[in-house]
């Protein structure tokens, strides 16, 4: 067993060495970025303004069905 993960970590060690260096190094580089928090508040905003449109679109289109249901057995 001991060989065996010897043997794994020689042919994948370097490689999962680069994808933690590149995650520890994208993580610090996002960190000295801007604050886009602002950014996301308006993005969330924006999608509860969509949201309530197409909920509106929805209510409203289910009414139209119900209408249009009762003119129909209304003849």
């Amino acid at each position: 067993m001991l060989n065996t993960t010897i043997g794994a970590v020689r042919k994948y060690g370097n490689k999962v060495g680069a994808a933690a260096g590149a995650l520890v190094l994208s993580t610090a580089a996002m960190a000295q970025a801007t604050d886009h928090g602002a950014a996301i508040v308006k993005k969330v905003e924006d999608g509860f303004s969509q949201g309530e449109l197409i909920a509106a679109a929805v209510v409203l289109g289910l009414f139209a069905i119900f209408c249009i249901k009762l003119l129909w057995r209304s003849k």
